[in-house]
């Protein structure tokens, strides 16, 4: 079985997907880096995700990571980082659910909140006009989107990075 943490931006799906990958001995896999590769093959270009995003909108962008999360069908035994937006699609959630338990990294809105606007730049779904209520809006969508998908959910905002790791392999091993 993988193990797929997705959260909103900023929750520590790459830090801690890193960290457990390398203590349970396991392959990681980032979504996000899997599309600026897709893209630099299909584009000859090589941008980040955020460029990605904002070279081809939304739309194109989501068709991206769904061609990702579906290449991963037969990957097995690996840790496997979600981008932002990848379970938000219905049909990704049900790719991933087949193969992986799915752990969804919650954070305190307000922490997060500080977090993410502190970035230069802002991420591409800020509206930079009114940075503060476009967060928001994105965070109360996502947790309310990602609670639905009744996946394992552990609260990360004032956790130890050592502390996450061993929530999150209790949480996997069967008792």
């Amino acid at each position: 079985m993988n193990i797929v943490l997705f959260g909103i931006k900023g929750s520590g799906k790459t830090t801690f997907g890193k960290q457990l990958a390398t203590k349970i001995g396991r392959a990681f896999i980032d979504t996000d880096r899997l599309i600026e590769e897709v893209y630099q093959v299909n584009r000859q270009k090589k941008l980040t995700c955020r460029q990605i995003y904002e070279e081809v909108g939304p739309v194109t962008f989501r068709a991206l990571e769904y061609e990702v999360i579906q290449s991963l069908q037969d990957v097995q035994n690996s840790v496997i980082a979600a981008g932002g937006g990848a379970m938000l699609l219905y049909e990704n959630v049900e790719a991933l659910k087949k193969s992986s338990h799915l752990i969804y990294l919650v954070f305190d809105r307000e922490a997060l909140k500080k977090r993410v606007l502190a970035e230069n730049p802002l991420p591409a779904f800020i509206d930079p006009n009114d940075p503060e209520s476009s967060f928001d809006k994105m965070y109360d969508e996502r947790d309310d989107q990602y609670k639905k998908i009744g996946a394992m959910e552990i609260n990360v905002t004032n956790m130890k990075d050592e502390a996450v790791i061993k929530k999150i392999c209790e949480m996997v091993t069967p008792k």
